[in-house]
């Protein structure tokens, strides 16, 4: 009985979720098919955990916050990956603020964005960094920071 309530909620969020955004180009459609994705795993693993936790009352409180948490962070990965593949095809420096100045992405070729070539494919290294940003002091914390190999496409 529960886990169809929850269940519920979560197809619920996730159409609202759907509904409130605006995905005109490519790339919104993108960042909306993961903050989708993000919301609803968010939401069944809030949902699960809350519900363990504290019953139905937790399982309605960890799905609503697993959702936001989930879409939330979705943006981050998707803009991540996005700055990465523009970085190595361009060769050169590509940054993404959040609309909401919360949140930063830098990604940048590495060793002078040397191209690496294995198995008759190409490739070249690039540094994501992450950062999450305070609205009130402008102060960036750096939340992640890879370096990884992005094939040339």
């Amino acid at each position: 009985m529960i886990l169809k309530r929850v269940i519920s909620l979560v197809v619920v969020i996730a159409f609202i979720s759907g509904m409130v955004g605006c995905a005109t180009t490519y790339e919104g459609q993108q960042q909306q098919q993961a903050a989708l994705t993000g919301g609803a795993i968010g939401a069944l693993a809030g949902g699960t955990i809350g519900y363990l936790a504290g019953g139905t009352k937790g399982a309605a409180i960890g799905t609503v916050a697993g959702a936001a948490l989930g879409a939330l962070t979705a943006w981050a990965i998707e803009k991540r990956n996005q700055a990465m593949r523009e970085a190595a095809l361009k060769n050169r420096p590509v940054v993404y603020v959040k609309e909401d100045n919360t949140e930063k992405v830098i990604a940048e070729p590495v060793d002078k964005g040397q191209i690496i070539e294995e198995d008759g494919k190409k490739y070249r290294k690039v540094r994501a960094r992450t950062y999450k940003i305070n609205p009130k002091t402008k102060k960036e914390e750096l939340t992640s920071d890879t370096t990884e190999r992005v094939p040339l496409e």
